[in-house]
């Protein structure tokens, strides 16, 4: 577990919290020490965004922004890799680059490839249906001209003991604990030793609130800390670099013109009222309907989807859990074959209960909720004494410091 000076810079540059003056990138570490029913204080670059000049975001098209984005990246490291899922965030990004011809030195992939099985084609469906036939197209248009890397996550998902839980920085799902050791990849280790290099996520797209009349923007922990460990990646930080293309701190342009184009849309489509539903702060934030109008807005030129009307693409459905994702299934329904991995995964979330308060939990509330997570215990014969459903529904979120951009305009 790292703590203060332990922590590589790189790694800190993700976000991190602090709890009675120690810094932690784990959040149940830090939730652990909040010893009197605080809660820590999530940390993201909050004195460089406070200094952003939100009334005057870039001039030129959000695409330029983009592509000064891919520029930098490009001029900052020796080799490029990007992370590409088929999700809108990746997409937009890959585009930062192919269509500026900013060269890229290789694309990856990830899922679970070697099962052959109908759980794992579910695992592997955004991949398969969208993924991998859009970067076989753009090759035979000759725009994309780096090697697509297929990372089959499998033999990543290793578990010794409960102690994994520390290895994850906010989501527990075992994919997220997999990414630890993707730099073990061969194919990944080539880069590594020739060069700096960097891979870069499509993390991720503008949260902004509109608090009584003012609107304001913030960085939401279970947005942005779900997807970066705290283990083997932390401590390989220095050299094993991950990037997020959208939320940088030595980069506040998109986030700036992404802000002000959101903002601008809302005020001159919606009510006042429609506004603060639908980009409430509360836990009862709409999230995929907020998608559905930000999607279109940010990333306009890459959807025919208009704002507000439903996704007429590809898409997964949102995981019931934070803990438990789409890519995961296949581990729980071959839970057999790798019994003491799976066992070691019940165990850490075991321990959590049993070490962290309920209050930091979320909870199923709803009754669809409810269902689904009956449904999952079920399904993977999972005892619910074995684990707790607050700990399946993850973690509270935190926000780190909110950012004032400008009060409401009655447009009408």
């Amino acid at each position: 577990m790292f703590i203060n000076e332990d922590i590589p810079e790189q790694r800190k540059m993700l976000g991190y919290y602090v709890v009675n003056g120690v810094i932690y990138v784990n959040k149940y570490h830090a939730l652990e020490n909040c010893t009197n029913g605080e809660w820590p204080k999530w940390v993201f670059h909050d004195e460089i965004y406070r200094n952003v000049n939100w009334n005057n975001p870039p001039k030129e098209s959000i695409y330029e922004v983009y592509k000064r984005r891919a520029i930098q990246l490009r001029e900052k490291y020796d080799y490029v890799l990007l992370y590409y899922s088929g999700g809108v965030d990746s997409h937009a990004m890959l585009h930062a680059f192919v269509d500026n011809n900013i060269q890229i030195d290789g694309v990856i992939v990830s899922g679970s490839f070697s099962l052959n099985t109908a759980v794992s084609k579910t695992c592997n469906s955004e991949q398969n249906n969208v993924a991998f036939p859009y970067l076989k197209n753009l090759k035979q248009q000759n725009k994309l001209h780096c090697p697509v890397y297929a990372l089959d996550t499998v033999k990543y998902h290793k578990f010794d003991d409960e102690n994994w839980v520390y290895a994850c920085g906010q989501s527990l799902s075992p994919q997220v604990h997999s990414y630890n050791f993707f730099w073990k990849e061969p194919w990944i280790q080539d880069f590594l030793m020739k060069g700096s290099t960097c891979f870069v996520r499509g993390v991720d797209k503008p949260r902004i609130i509109l608090d009584d009349d003012t609107w304001k923007v913030g960085f939401l922990d279970t947005h942005i800390m779900s997807g970066t460990p705290t283990g083997e990646l932390a401590k390989n930080q220095n050299w094993d670099i991950q990037e997020y293309f959208y939320w940088s701190p030595d980069f506040t342009d998109i986030l700036n013109k992404q802000v002000n184009m959101c903002v601008d849309w809302f005020e001159e489509h919606l009510s006042k009222d429609e506004c603060r539903r639908i980009t409430t702060k509360n836990a009862e934030f709409p999230r995929s309907e907020y998608n559905k109008y930000i999607d279109p807005i940010v990333y306009q030129k890459y959807l025919t989807q208009l704002p507000g009307e439903d996704r007429n693409y590809f898409t997964l459905n949102k995981p019931f859990s934070a803990n438990v994702w789409h890519k995961d299934l296949w581990f729980m329904e071959n839970k057999d074959l790798h019994k003491s991995d799976f066992n070691a995964w019940l165990a850490g979330l075991e321990m959590l209960s049993k070490k962290i308060p309920k209050q930091y939990f979320n909870h199923a509330l709803l009754n669809d909720e409810k269902q689904l997570l009956n449904e999952f215990l079920n399904t993977y014969n999972i005892q619910e004494s074995d684990t707790a459903n607050e700990i399946l529904f993850g973690t509270v979120g935190g926000w780190a410091e909110m950012h004032t951009i400008r009060k409401f305009k009655n447009i009408s």
